[in-house]
């Protein structure tokens, strides 16, 4: 479901306004005033940090119970950079919690307050569950990318976001603490990840076009044997994270090493996905 433009860097999702109705029909504006104040914090976080580094941010979104900021630089930056804007975010709320625990000291115990600790716990806690497109599962992701494929991490990643979801779901059927905002948000993430798995080959083919075009010198070399009928387009599909990937050629009649930037420019320059990387001498010709 698309955002709305609120202004050019705030965009509100529609779910949002139906829960900011049911708030106000129920007597609730001053909760859910205190769940929005949260919810920007955190992602002002997120936004303050990914601009310190540089990155170029498009838009702040804001969803049913939360957000997230939108970067054309997600799953390009170094790997420190992402799991820092990551972090960003949660880490707001752990000086939330200072200040809540000033102001009661201050005040004494006060209902709002109570309810400030509850949606600052709450959302603290959710956001870091391995849930895509929640922080916990951005975090995982990027763990996964120095440990597997680009492509494994992203199948990896929803995998344990849709069985994530699905325990969490059936704790609260047993529990029975389902609501209607339990629904909605539920029925949001399983709708953010589906819409993720139809587009992982973009997504794959987009950090592919990134890695043809992006400096390699400061990158760790990794050295793979791989057979020399090996064709380009099954090599690209095992490329990882911060890595220059160098293919030994097993059984070559002569000891060649097929560089990773040879493959990408045969794929996407030259348009041979189906060619052997024994066959990569030739293109040089």
């Amino acid at each position: 479901m698309k955002a709305l433009s609120l202004t050019k860097t705030i965009h509100i999702h529609p779910l949002f306004f139906l829960l900011a109705l049911s708030a106000i029909f129920t007597g609730a504006f001053f909760e859910f005033l205190i769940l929005m104040t949260l919810v920007v914090i955190h992602e002002l976080g997120h936004y303050l940090t990914a601009r310190y580094y540089g990155w170029r941010v498009s838009r702040i979104e804001l969803w049913l119970f939360g957000g997230a900021v939108v970067s054309e630089e997600h799953n390009t930056r170094p790997f420190h950079e992402q799991v820092r804007v990551v972090l960003a975010g949660p880490l707001q709320h752990i000086w939330i919690f200072g200040l809540l625990s000033i102001l009661q000291g201050f005040y004494g115990p006060h209902s709002l307050l109570s309810v400030a600790f509850f949606y600052n716990t709450l959302i603290l806690v959710f956001n870091l569950m391995p849930i895509w497109p929640l922080d916990g599962g951005k975090l995982l992701f990027y763990i996964t990318t120095q440990l597997f494929s680009f492509q494994r991490s992203l199948f990896l990643t929803l995998f344990v976001s849709v069985t994530s979801m699905v325990l969490v779901s059936l704790w609260l059927y047993l529990e029975g603490r389902w609501t209607l905002a339990g629904l909605l948000l539920v029925a949001f993430l399983l709708i953010e990840n589906g819409m993720e798995w139809k587009r992982r080959t973009y997504t794959l083919m987009r950090y592919l076009l990134f890695c043809t075009y992006r400096d390699c010198s400061k990158l760790k070399p990794r050295f793979i044997k791989v057979e020399q009928e090996m064709l380009v387009r099954d090599v690209l599909k095992n490329i990882r994270c911060n890595r220059k990937h160098l293919y030994v050629l097993k059984h070559s009649p002569r000891f060649y090493i097929v560089d990773e930037q040879e493959c990408l420019q045969a794929y996407f320059n030259k348009k041979q996905a189906n060619l052997r990387l024994r066959d990569i001498p030739k293109l040089a010709l």
